[in-house]
Order: C-alpha cells, then sequence, then structure tokens
C-alpha cells in the first residue's frame, strides 16, 4: 500500500464514515493524541478506528499518521454536522435507525451462534474430517536444475560414475539453494510442485533417480526421491480457524431455518398481488451446474 494510496483510502474513509470522537478521561494509558477546535482526541479513539477500518492489514505503527489524519478529518465533519443539528434531519434517523436494527441482528444471531463454537464441536468436526479424507502420498525428494538438456545429461553421465547425488548438487546445480542443501527439497505432495517435475517425482521409488532429464519452464532436473510416505493431517491448531468459519456459518444457517420454520410469512409481488409458491421459494444457497 503506497502513500498516495494511503491518502486516497483516508479521504475516502472520512466521507464514507464519519469518526465519532468521545471524550475519555486523560490518563497514562489514554492519553490525547490531538485536539480539534477544543475537542481531544484520545489514543483509544484512534485504535478504535483503527480496528474496524482497511487500514488494520497493515501494522498501527506504519500508517498511525494517516489513521490519526482520518480521525480528526471525522471530528470536523461531525462538528459540522451538530453544528446544523443534523441529528434531527429526517435522511439521518433513518439511517441510524437502519444501522441499529443491522446491529441487532448481528449481535443477537452472535449470540444464538457463539455457543455452538465450543473447543468440543471444534474437535468433533475435526475427527470427522480426518477419517473423511483419505491421507495425501508425500514424497521427499532432492533435485539438480541445469540450463540445457546436455548439461542434465552429463550429470546422469557423472552420478552412473558414482559421485555422490548432493555432492553433484552442491556443484552444478542452478538452484540458489540447492547448492546448500545438496538440492534437498523435502517432503511435499504432488500439488506443491509444476506438473512435469511432480510426475516425474511420484513415478519413482525410494532411493530412485530420474533416469532422463525432466523439463520443467526453469530448466531440466535429475530428480532422486529418498523417501515416500502418507502425509500427516494437519492439526487441529492449524485447521481452527477454517473449522470455526464453517461451524459459524452452518450454525447461522440452522438458526435462521429454526426462525423460517417456526414463523409464518406471507410475500407479495412488487405490486402487491400474491406471489406463487415457485417465486416465493428462497433462493438456493448453492451456485447453479454448469451447463
Amino acid at each position: 500500500m503506497t502513500i498516495r494510496t494511503l491518502r486516497a483510502a483516508a479521504i475516502a474513509a472520512a466521507v464514507a464514515a464519519v469518526v465519532s470522537v468521545p471524550a475519555l478521561a486523560d490518563d497514562a494509558k489514554d492519553p490525547v493524541v490531538a485536539t480539534v477546535n477544543g475537542i481531544d482526541i484520545h489514543k483509544s479513539a484512534v485504535v478504535d478506528f483503527y480496528q474496524n477500518s482497511q487500514f488494520a492489514q497493515v501494522p498501527l505503527d506504519a500508517v498511525y499518521p494517516q489513521v490519526l489524519d482520518v480521525v480528526v478529518t471525522g471530528q470536523l465533519l461531525l462538528e459540522q454536522a451538530q453544528k446544523q443539528k443534523l441529528e434531527s434531519d429526517p435522511d439521518v434517523i433513518k439511517a441510524v435507525k437502519l444501522a441499529q436494527e443491522n446491529i441487532l441482528k448481528q449481535v443477537w444471531l452472535g449470540k444464538k451462534v457463539e455457543p455452538m463454537l465450543s473447543d468440543d464441536a471444534l474437535k468433533a468436526r475435526y475427527e470427522e474430517i480426518k477419517k473423511s479424507t483419505p491421507p495425501r502420498e508425500e514424497v521427499h525428494a532432492r533435485h539438480i536444475l541445469v540450463k540445457t538438456e546436455e548439461a542434465a545429461k552429463q550429470v546422469l553421465a557423472d552420478l552412473k560414475k558414482g559421485v555422490k547425488f548432493e555432492d553433484e548438487a552442491k556443484a552444478k546445480t542452478e538452484d540458489p539453494s540447492g547448492k546448500e542443501t545438496g538440492g534437498d527439497l523435502g517432503f511435499f505432495t504432488k500439488d506443491e510442485m509444476v506438473p512435469e517435475f511432480a510426475d516425474a517425482a511420484f513415478k519413482l521409488n525410494a532411493g530412485e533417480v530420474s533416469k532422463a532429464p525432466v523439463k520443467t519452464q526453469f530448466g531440466y532436473h535429475i530428480i532422486k526421491v529418498e523417501e515416500k510416505r502418507a502425509a500427516p493431517p494437519p492439526s487441529f491448531d492449524q485447521l481452527k480457524p477454517t473449522l470455526a468459519a464453517e461451524l459459524k456459518q452452518k450454525a447461522a444457517h440452522d438458526v435462521i431455518d429454526g426462525l423460517r420454520k417456526s414463523a409464518t410469512v406471507k410475500k407479495f409481488n412488487l405490486d402487491g398481488t400474491a406471489m406463487t409458491d415457485k417465486a416465493a421459494a428462497p433462493a438456493s444457497a448453492t451456485a447453479p451446474a454448469k451447463q
């Protein structure tokens, strides 16, 4: 994100959502960071805005001047709106009511869903995924990367003469990290490598070296497979954020479905006429099948 982008974002944020800056007690933990026409802006107001803005993807220290500028701009706009008593404007009242209703819906749904996201529920889902997901194969391989097919064939000739693969890699590979590790790539799954390389590596048995150079977009490879194994499943902690998002969505759908089933709902067309059963059916949550 460039300074120019940050400045444009700051102006957009100030116009889109005026920042209300409450007056807070001044102490060492919440110092005044700016004053606007005699109104104190405290650190907590800046942090609160930052945490709920597009700036949050960048550390606060890196964007603090821009964030503070948005908060100051927001206070200036709020001051002018209050001078014109816009809190009594019908459009403002309508917008505030709509915002309040949306917040009430989100908070109520959140409170209903939260108890369904216990660690026990997440761990149960984790175990389900482990049982239903077959282990993926991994290989531990080394490679020697060179620029030409002729150079690759020379590597094969050296290996046939008894040169150790690791030593040949350190001496000839074009892969910078391979010069230090003897071409060691560690364990990887098939989808983690370019197709030509992966296909060749996974066809080899442990201890085998590719009999011919393998061409990819990077050059020509000679591959040696050290070991094959079933990939260990991701840990619970690794999958926990994904599991929480999945269960949260499912729980929200279940709650809403329950409300729909227990409610009496009548729907009408835009002209007020009765809506047919077909037209009244809720939109499918899934994408249409490809034609």
